[in-house]
């Protein structure tokens, strides 16, 4: 990116900076609103052995909830916190990008705990 003295960006890297900024609050807002519309919950499933349905529900609700009032998880670590989506600043991309990421490794591996289809999955 071409800088100017004093580390700040000129004027057309700015605006670009800008659009991807927007591009990126945008793909968060589409994520609330599948969020809202309970894909967490399509995602997950039947429970597996082991697992409470009821803690599934309550744990796809809650997420619909917190999607209802615009909330995005965060994460550094084992410190896990909530931010209105209004109220997420660039500096909290990578704490979202690893809330996501874990996310994501927790449903994959859920994923690969389900029993195959007897004769194999094909």
């Amino acid at each position: 990116m071409a800088r100017r003295r004093g580390g700040r960006l000129d004027a057309g890297s700015e605006a670009r900076h800008q659009e991807a900024w927007e591009r990126y609050l945008k793909a968060e807002r589409r994520e609330l609103e599948l969020r809202r519309d309970g894909h967490l919950s399509k995602l997950l499933g039947a429970p597996l052995p082991n697992e409470s349905a009821a803690d599934l529900e309550r744990f796809a609700r809650e997420d619909e909830e917190r999607a209802e009032q615009g909330l995005v998880q965060l994460r550094q670590g084992a410190r896990v916190w909530w931010k209105h989506i209004d109220e997420l600043p660039e500096d909290d991309r990578p704490a979202r990008a690893e809330a996501e990421r874990v996310l994501s490794r927790w449903l994959m591996d859920r994923q690969s705990r389900r029993q195959p289809p007897p004769g194999g999955p094909w």
